[in-house]
């Protein structure tokens, strides 16, 4: 599409006259989806209605350590799910949509409503009216080499005037993207050493059984859930090499992640008074997870066994005045405790690899202190001042050497956001915020990957990513449902974190200051006045610059793992008579940069798209088929190997590995 179409299409959209949208209730900056509204796409979960909300995309949260810092935009009855090990999709898919009164979207403040300072966020109300469903699902994979993978959910849902339970089993296999291609290697001048070709099968099996509920307490709403789950995953890979020195023969590489995790959590809310509301929250994580992989290539047997046991206990109060016609505040704090055991041996030629930090234990008791004012100082403009205190003690213990360090922390985090409705379909979200980053406690433990040829040292010495982000945010409504949203970001950070050279090998590291610039389009564009009566086109896509100096060369370049581009694209259509609807997705492909002290990796994968038809021929019955990759999208993975550090050395070799991942069929039988 050129400048000029693009140009004309940006004003047809902004010339439409809106009709139909959905009538505000409760605050004027709120909209409101009732079940009609989702009526056509015979939604069968929550989930599905969410996914129609014009001009929304779910966010699940940063995975971080804490509550307050994991914060999602949607909540279901107001509040967030007290829940981190869940993600928020499968939270939605356990609630049937026959259980929703209506689906909010929350555009400004609201008293009662666990914000966390998100400025646009979705709120599932369920019916208070005496409800109880139970669904059998059965759905599976298809795939061209024969490979069946099938899954079997069970769920059970209760509602009640007074609160309700939810419960689900699942037990499912799988498969990540597998398939056939090619890896070269090549001198520094080109010519070829060797070629071999590449097979991958990345099979997953896993399990996990859930629990949730509220129902009054205390004069208030007590929430709780828990879950256990469980996850087997194999990536094999075999290379039969064609040419160089190794022709005629075979290599592999076997790597198995298995995955061990279990959640409780139990959050109790009550009104003190008409205008202030308590919240109290208790959080429990626990995950294991083992690791294991062997490679025989070159005539060289590697082994990697690695075994790490995390956990995680967090305790929060809050007390929210909402602003009504004044102040609003919210005050509160929450003190938590994280630990990480880590435990690797690596293996070459028989012989023990050393690993500094191969057996190490780091644990850090934090505490977080915060305080948000809010209001409305003019009609149409909602302003939110937050001012978030945070200091941690942390501390790492080598148990091998039995070195012990310890460091302290201290951060303010201000943030500012402001919103102004223009008029009823414009509105201007800005955003002001310091932001500060959670060290990962794998960083400060060895580990390996000789699947992917990395090995990785532990840092001892990191600190915190900090830095300012800048947003603004302009949103138009416009004909019945149509919203297009346009958003500039810019990010001052201080202390990226990226890689540094520790004993020889590669580890993370803070690598001074970096930036990074966005610029993102939403579109959720309704096609009826083209003719085409229950279309939808959703498009969303953000472009990325990023900055800083290299480490080893002292250049500017990008920062590593920060792909400059990443969108998607869906395309619905809906006949209620039929009760059918079709969708076409595409993800757009991604590339990622990784610079190591004596490597350069790129990773590139093509767009990824998938056609749907759900039919629900009763109101029981929903099947869902699709056909998946239908590109057979291609991966690489280009390296640049030096024989030294970068700066120094020159090219040892480069490799390329591509390959196209198989097509799948996909099939789903829900019988509510």
């Amino acid at each position: 599409m050129n400048r000029l179409s693009c140009a004309s299409l940006a004003l047809m959209l902004l010339s439409c006259e809106a009709h139909g949208q959905e009538a505000p209730r409760g605050p004027e900056r709120d909209l409101v989806f009732e079940p009609d509204y989702f009526r056509a796409a015979a939604p069968a979960t929550a989930l599905d209605m969410v996914r129609r909300v014009p001009g929304f995309v779910i966010d699940g949260g940063a995975a971080v350590r804490g509550y307050a810092g994991a914060a999602g935009n949607v909540l279901i009855d107001g509040a967030r799910p007290s829940t981190k090990n869940e993600t928020i999709d499968a939270l939605l898919q356990a609630i049937p949509a026959s259980q929703v009164a209506r689906i909010e979207l929350v555009r400004g403040e609201r008293a009662g409503l666990d914000r966390q300072g998100v400025q646009l966020l979705v709120n599932v109300v369920r019916k208070t009216a005496g409800t109880a469903t139970r669904t059998y699902t059965l759905s599976g994979y298809a795939y061209p080499d024969g490979a069946v993978r099938p899954a079997l959910r069970i769920e059970n849902a209760r509602r009640a005037p007074g609160g309700g339970w939810q419960g689900s089993i699942l037990l499912s296999t799988n498969q990540d993207e597998s398939g056939t291609g090619t890896r070269v290697r090549r001198a520094a001048d080109g010519s070829e050493i060797e070629r071999a070709r590449d097979s991958i099968e990345s099979p997953i099996a896993g399990a996990e059984a859930r629990l949730s509920g509220d129902l009054p307490f205390a004069g208030g709403t007590l929430r709780g859930n828990g879950s256990l789950t469980w996850q087997d995953y194999r990536t094999h890979e075999r290379l039969a090499f064609a040419t160089g020195p190794a022709a005629g023969t075979t290599a592999r590489t076997d790597d198995r992640i298995r995955t061990t995790s279990g959640e409780i959590g139990t959050e109790w809310t009550r009104r003190l008074g008409a205008n202030l509301t308590a919240k109290l929250l208790a959080l429990g994580t626990r995950k294991h997870v083992v690791t294991g992989s062997g490679s025989d290539e070159g005539g060289i047997a590697s082994d990697y066994r690695g075994d790490s046991l995390a956990d995680e206990r967090i305790v929060r109060v809050a007390l929210d005045r909402p602003a009504g016609r004044g102040l609003g505040w919210e005050a509160g704090g929450e003190i938590a405790y994280n630990a990480l055991g880590s435990r690797a041996r690596l293996d070459i030629g028989g012989a023990p690899f050393p690993l500094p930090g191969a057996d190490v234990k780091v644990s850090e008791r934090r505490g977080d202190l915060f305080v948000r004012l809010k209001g409305s100082p003019a009609r149409g403009l909602l302003a939110e001042a937050t001012l978030r205190g945070e200091a941690s003690s942390l501390r790492q213990r080598d148990r091998a050497t039995g070195a012990d360090y310890a460091r302290h922390f201290g951060f303010l985090k201000p943030k500012l956001t402001l919103q102004w409705d223009a008029d009823r379909r414009t509105q201007l979200r800005l955003r002001a915020e310091r932001v500060v980053g959670q060290l990962d406690f794998s960083d400060f433990a060895s580990s390996a990957s000789l699947i992917e040829k990395t090995i990785n040292a532990g840092n001892a010495a990191l600190r915190p990513q900090t830095g300012w982000t800048l947003e603004a945010a302009w949103e138009r409504r416009f004909a019945s449902d149509g919203v297009v949203t346009l958003t500039g970001r810019h990010e001052l950070i201080d202390n990226v974190l990226d890689r540094v050279p520790i004993d020889d090998l590669d580890a993370p590291g803070n690598i001074g200051r970096g930036t990074i610039s966005a610029a993102a389009l939403r579109l959720s564009w309704p096609l009826d006045r083209l003719g085409i009566g229950g279309a939808r086109l959703n498009v969303d896509g953000e472009r990325r610059w990023s900055s800083v100096r290299d480490p080893v060369t002292g250049e500017q370049r990008r920062i590593s793992g920060k792909s400059p581009f990443s969108g998607t694209l869906r395309a619905t259509l809906d006949r209620p008579r039929l009760k059918s609807s079709w969708s076409f997705d595409v993800y757009f492909g991604e590339t990622y940069t990784y610079r190591r002290i004596d490597e350069v990796r790129t990773t590139r994968d093509q767009p990824y798209a998938s056609l749907k038809w759900t039919w629900r021929p009763t109101p029981r019955l929903t099947i869902e088929t699709s056909a998946e990759n239908l590109l057979a999208r291609r991966r690489t993975r280009d390296r640049a190997l030096y024989d030294a550090r970068r700066d120094t050395g020159a090219i040892l070799f480069t490799e390329q590995r591509a390959y196209r991942s198989r097509t799948g069929l996909f099939l789903s039988i829900r019988y509510q």
